[in-house]
C-alpha cells in the first residue's frame, strides 16, 4: 500500500510539472520585473561608483556599528547598576548621564540599519552583474520590499552577499596574480618546451603559443575570473548549494536527480516550499570562504594558463613528434597529468592509443580520458594534454604553471580556427572587436543571420553537425597513409543546406576568415585607440 501511495505522489508530480513549468515561467517573469524595478535606481552606477560608494557608506557606518558593539545597552544598564550600588552617595546623576551618552539613540540606530540595508542593495547587484550564483540561489537572496517601498535583506541574506562579495574579490585578485605568473615564465616554458621536440631546428620550430598583439601571451585575467567563476557555479552551487535543496525534497543529491526532479527542485525553490534553516547558511559559508585551500583549487581550475600548440605541416610526421613526447614523459622531462585524445567515431586520433596506454602504464598518475567526453560529435580531432611545469622565478624559488599543449595537423586547425566563429556568434560574443569595419562586414553577407537559423532549427543543427563530422573524416582520411581508398570532399548541398553553402560551408568560411584578418589589421589599431580616448 505504501509503494502504491508512492508511486501515485510521484506520478502527480511528474503529470503536474508541465503545469509547474508554465507557472514558473510566469513567476519567473515576474520576480525578474521586480528585481529589475528594485535595483533600478542603483544601475546607473558604474564599478568604480559603487566601489566609492562602498567606501563612502562603509566609513559613515563603521564608528556608529562600533560604538552599539562595545556599549549594548544591556551592558550599559549594567555599568550603571554597579556604579549606583558602589557610589550611591555620591554623583548618581553623573553615572545616568554617562550612560546616556554611550547607547546609541533609536534614530542613530535605524540611521545604522539604512545604511547597512543600502549597502546590501548595492553588494546584491554586484554580485548578480558577477553571476556567482545561479537564478535560483539569486532569488532566495532577494530583499523584500515592506510597505514604505524600502528594501529589507535579513541578517543571514545580508552575510551571504558580504561574503559573496568578498569571494569574488578574492577571484579577482588571484586571476591577476595568476596571469602575472603567466606572463613572467611563458617565455623560459616555450624555450623548454622547444627543446623537447629537438629545439628550433627541429620540431621545435613548429610549437605555436596563445599569442597577443603578435607576441606569445598567457591567459589574460579576466578570462582566467571567467573560467573560475563558471567552474565555482558548476563545482560548487550546482552541487553542494543545490543539494541542500534536492536532500530535503528528494533525499539524494543533486546531481543524482533525474531532468524532471531538478525542474521541481528548481520550481520549489521558486514557489518558496523549502525553507532555508540557519544551518543551511553554513554551506554558503563553507563554499565562500577565501584561505590557501580555496585559492589552490581555483589554481587547477585553469589548467590551460599557458597554451602551446605542436601545428606539424604534414600529419605523417606526427609519430615523430609522438616519439619526442614518449622520450620527454618517460624520461620525467614532462610532468604529464592528463591526456585526452579527442577524435570522433572512424576517426584517426593523432596519437595512437597504444602510445597513450604506454604512457599511463609507465607513469602512475597520468589520467587517460576514455569516456565519451573524447568522443567529439562534429569529428573535432586533436591530443590535448595538461603539464605541470616546474619554473624558477627570479629569487630561484621553484613555482608550478599548468601548461595546456594540443597536437594536431596543419589542415585540421586551420578548420578548427575558421570554425570557432560559429562557436563565437552562437556563444554571443562581441565578434566586432569593437572595430567598426569588420561589424559592417559581418552583417553585409548576413553571417550571424545565417548562423541563427541553421542552429535555431533542429534539424538543420543536426545535419550541419553531420557535415561537419564529414569534414574531418575527409581530412584525417588524407592524411592517414593507410587510407588507400578516395574520398570525395563533402559539401552543404549533400545534408541539405545548400542555400547556406556561400556562408557557411569551410571554404567559405576560410574566405570570411582571411577577410576579417586583413580589416582587423587595417582599422583594428585605429579604433583601438578611439575607444582607448573614450
Amino acid at each position: 500500500m505504501i509503494k502504491l501511495l508512492k508511486g501515485s505522489v510521484i506520478k502527480k508530480a511528474v503529470k503536474a510539472a508541465v503545469s509547474l513549468k508554465a507557472r514558473a515561467a510566469q513567476k519567473a517573469k515576474v520576480i525578474q520585473t521586480q528585481t529589475e524595478t528594485q535595483i533600478a535606481s542603483h544601475t546607473a552606477l558604474t564599478d568604480s561608483a559603487v566601489q566609492q560608494q562602498r567606501a563612502v557608506n562603509t566609513l559613515e557606518r563603521t564608528p556608529a556599528r562600533d560604538t552599539f558593539t562595545a556599549t549594548s545597552p544591556v551592558e550599559n544598564i549594567s555599568a550603571s547598576a554597579k556604579a549606583e550600588k558602589a557610589a550611591q552617595a555620591e554623583n548618581a546623576s553623573t553615572a545616568a548621564q554617562q550612560t546616556s551618552q554611550t547607547r546609541p539613540s533609536k534614530n542613530e540606530s535605524k540611521r545604522m540599519t539604512a545604511a547597512t540595508q543600502h549597502q546590501t542593495l548595492i553588494d546584491f547587484e554586484y554580485i548578480k552583474k558577477e553571476k556567482l550564483f545561479n537564478e535560483e540561489i539569486m532569488f532566495l537572496l532577494q530583499p523584500k520590499t515592506t510597505a514604505s517601498g524600502a528594501k529589507i535583506f535579513t541578517p543571514n541574506q545580508t552575510k551571504v552577499i558580504n561574503l559573496a562579495v568578498k569571494k569574488a574579490t578574492f577571484y579577482k585578485g588571484m586571476s591577476k596574480r595568476l596571469e602575472a605568473l603567466g606572463s613572467s615564465t611563458i617565455e623560459k616554458i616555450i624555450k623548454d618546451v622547444k627543446t623537447v621536440f629537438g629545439g628550433e631546428k627541429n620540431y621545435g620550430k613548429y610549437l605555436h603559443a596563445r599569442s597577443k598583439n603578435g607576441q606569445p601571451s598567457s591567459k589574460d585575467s579576466v578570462s582566467i575570473y571567467n573560467k573560475i567563476i563558471k567552474e565555482f557555479k558548476d563545482k560548487k552551487v550546482n552541487t553542494e548549494i543545490m543539494n541542500i535543496f534536492s536532500r530535503k525534497l528528494y533525499q539524494k543529491p543533486y546531481k543524482m536527480l533525474d531532468k524532471t526532479e531538478k525542474e521541481l527542485v528548481k520550481l520549489s525553490i521558486f514557489d518558496g516550499d523549502v525553507k532555508l534553516e540557519s544551518r543551511d547558511y553554513k554551506a554558503f559559508e563553507k563554499i565562500l570562504s577565501t584561505g590557501k585551500k580555496d585559492y589552490e583549487e581555483a589554481v587547477d581550475w585553469i589548467k590551460d594558463l599557458i597554451g602551446l600548440r605542436m601545428i606539424i605541416p604534414d600529419s605523417a610526421d606526427m609519430n615523430v613528434a609522438a616519439q619526442y613526447l614518449t622520450e620527454a614523459i618517460l624520461g620525467g622531462k614532462f610532468n604529464v597529468t592528463r591526456v585526452s585524445n579527442y577524435h570522433a567515431n572512424h576517426i584517426y586520433p593523432y596519437i595512437s592509443q597504444d602510445t597513450v596506454k604506454l604512457w599511463k602504464q609507465s607513469v602512475p598518475g597520468i589520467e587517460v580520458v576514455q569516456s565519451n567526453a573524447i568522443r567529439k560529435q562534429n569529428g573535432y580531432t586533436t591530443t590535448q594534454m595538461n603539464i605541470l611545469h616546474p619554473v624558477k622565478d627570479k629569487s630561484g624559488k621553484i613555482k608550478y604553471v599548468w601548461v595546456e599543449l594540443q597536437l594536431r595537423s596543419e589542415a585540421l586547425n586551420k578548420i578548427g580556427q575558421i570554425e570557432h566563429l560559429i562557436y563565437d556568434i552562437l556563444a554571443k560574443k562581441n565578434i566586432g572587436k569593437d572595430i567598426l569595419e569588420l561589424q559592417k562586414y559581418y552583417d553585409s553577407i548576413g553571417i550571424e543571420k545565417a548562423v541563427h537559423e541553421v542552429f535555431g532549427n533542429p534539424q538543420k543543427e543536426a545535419a550541419y553537425i553531420d557535415y561537419e563530422r564529414a569534414m574531418y573524416s575527409w581530412i584525417r582520411h588524407n592524411e592517414n597513409p593507410a587510407s588507400r581508398q578516395s574520398c570525395t570532399r563533402p559539401i552543404l548541398t549533400d545534408f541539405g543546406l545548400g542555400e547556406y553553402e556561400h556562408l557557411l560551408s569551410f571554404e567559405a568560411l576560410q574566405q570570411i576568415d582571411d577577410t576579417a584578418k586583413i580589416l582587423k589589421e587595417r582599422y583594428g589599431k585605429a579604433d583601438l585607440k578611439k575607444l582607448t580616448k573614450k
